[in-house]
């Protein structure tokens, strides 16, 4: 690489790999550091009783065919992670009806031929009656044939907003909103409908919902390994203390130890708020900027717990749901879904228990001693600057009762149960308070409003969560990744990376649109203030 210009990038999560991978490809000469031991940030995992386990709780909603393969197919490295799929993608688990024992299962099928089935059991569990049906099918066909415009128009509207001229019915827009806000760890009404339908679309369309093999680590492992590869620098157990800053513009980075690694350009995957309070320091930044970094809104987290199993107890992918006293997502109201976000911002557990499940071994059985199983469960928690009112170990108590309700014979088959508070979350991923996303995808957070990859330093630049891209946790951040290492050159004065050949399946996209226009359903609602 010569006299090339350097590059350091602060993180090894999926965008500081993702960023490393990319520039390196291009020729640059990057360091990639990160304070853990470990490569992968919230993707990372350990070992334990012969079994694989994620730090955090992934599922990866496009699979190869988003911005993580796109980040592999910019360097020529397409098959470098093997995404596995499910028969089912996921259940939604209810409580029985009726007085019957046990626990009530919809299966969320992995192929569209099961779709109508998978419909009528969703039907079935909220107890629609036809004509609510009728406007949730109006629902799903809008959606399916909007255009990526009229998809933009919503950037700056609520989900809230979007969904409520179709439904009245309360535990279908509750459920509806819940599932959307899994994808940003939000409650429905503050999130993006324009955001929340891009990735919806994308999910249905490209049909791809899957897991890497060996773990979620498997696909920073593979950027670093490819970086590596390509001449960059990988130091692990190398905090960062500050970003050096010198007449505006970035000139490298000070470790903890003390350590000066000087640089052209410095990438921060820490959040807005970090980069801008902890690494550099506000007075480097125009006003107006700081200002705005400080005052970001980040997501909700959520205490997590990892469940090693003697034996199979779930078959999908992933297990889905919300259960309280005598009530859980098939009945709930609106105002119980507001009960229980504005329960946890007064840092106590809501009534009810909204849980995320992905089973990592139902794709990739080696992750597990033979005949064995791994849940990662996790439950909506505040951040770390709610003050608690009901205690941490409270809210791992709460998680752990609601999985074993709607998982019949969990705690006769428990090897291990590893739980994880926000305190740890934060610690582990570096970001102050610890939010899923750091910069949460509200109306004034995405699209247009989004803070660009560029910072007002000369030099400086951001991927990950914080900036830049849009998209689903992990997808976000390598959308963001691409967006950062493009900036980068483009300021380097190197060419562009050349555009990416259209994938397969294109016409099975169209083909779907095409399907759904016939229902003659879609009735085509605008945010207010956008002209017809």
């Amino acid at each position: 690489m010569g006299d090339s210009p350097r590059v350091v990038v602060i993180g090894s999560g999926i965008g500081g790999s993702a960023a490393a991978l990319l520039l390196a490809h291009a020729g640059v000469r990057v360091t990639l550091l990160e304070k853990n031991r470990r490569v992968g940030g919230s993707c990372s995992s350990y070992e334990k009783a012969g079994f694989h386990v994620d730090v955090g709780t992934h599922m990866f909603s496009r699979g190869a065919r988003g911005p993580l393969g796109d980040v592999l197919r910019r360097v020529g490295a397409p098959s470098a992670i093997d995404f596995r799929r499910t028969h089912d993608i996921s259940e939604l688990r209810f409580r029985a009806r009726d007085g019957h024992p046990g626990v009530y299962r919809v299966p969320v099928p992995a192929h569209l031929a099961r779709v109508p089935r998978f419909a009528l059991e969703v039907a079935r569990a909220l107890r629609l009656s036809p004509p609510d049906a009728v406007r949730a099918g109006r629902l799903f066909t809008h959606i399916l044939t909007m255009s990526d415009a009229e998809v933009a128009e919503w950037d700056q509207r609520t989900l809230e907003e979007f969904v409520e001229p179709y439904t009245s019915h309360a535990p279908t827009l509750a459920l509806f909103g819940f599932l959307l806000g899994l994808y940003f760890i939000l409650p429905y009404w503050e999130v993006s409908a324009g955001e929340a339908l891009h990735c919806f679309r994308n999910m249905a369309f490209d049909n791809s919902l899957s897991y890497p093999r060996g773990g979620a680590i498997a696909v920073p492992a593979a950027y670093v390994r490819l970086a590596e590869g390509l001449g960059a620098e990988v130091r692990t157990g190398a905090p960062v203390r500050r970003i050096l800053v010198e007449a505006g513009r970035a000139r490298g980075v000070e470790l903890s130890d003390g350590t000066v690694i000087a640089a052209d350009v410095v990438v921060s995957t820490s959040s807005l708020r970090t980069t801008v309070k902890g690494l550099v320091g506000p007075e480097h930044f125009p006003s107006a900027y700081a200002d705005r970094a400080l005052a970001i809104k980040g997501s909700h987290i959520a205490v997590q717990a990892k469940i090693g199993l003697k034996k199979k107890l779930v078959d999908a992918g992933s297990i889905v749901g919300g259960v309280g006293e005598g009530v859980d997502l098939s009945d709930v109201t609106a105002h119980d879904m507001r009960d229980m976000f504005d329960a946890v911002m007064r840092g106590e557990i809501p009534r009810v228990v909204p849980f995320y499940c992905p089973v990592p071994t139902n794709f990739d059985p080696s992750l597990a001693p033979p005949g064995h199983q791994l849940l990662t469960v996790c439950a909506v928690a505040p951040t770390t600057d709610v003050e608690l009112k009901d205690p941490p170990k409270a809210w791992e108590d709460a998680m752990m009762r609601t999985i074993a309700e709607v998982v019949p014979g969990l705690e006769d088959n428990v090897v291990f149960v590893d739980r994880f508070g926000v305190d740890f979350i934060e610690r582990w991923i570096g970001k102050e308070f610890g939010p899923a996303v750091s910069t949460g995808q509200t109306p004034d957070q995405v699209g247009r409003l989004r803070p660009s990859v560029r910072a007002p330093v000369g030099g400086l630049y951001f991927a990950g969560c914080n900036a830049g891209g849009r998209g689903v946790g992990t997808e976000l951040a390598a959308a963001s990744a691409i967006a950062c290492a493009d900036a980068v050159l483009a300021d380097l004065g190197r060419a562009p990376a050349p555009p990416l050949p259209p994938l397969a399946g294109t016409r099975r996209r169209r083909a779907l649109r095409v399907a759904a226009r016939p229902l003659g359903w879609a009735t085509r609602v605008r945010p207010r203030g956008v002209s017809s």
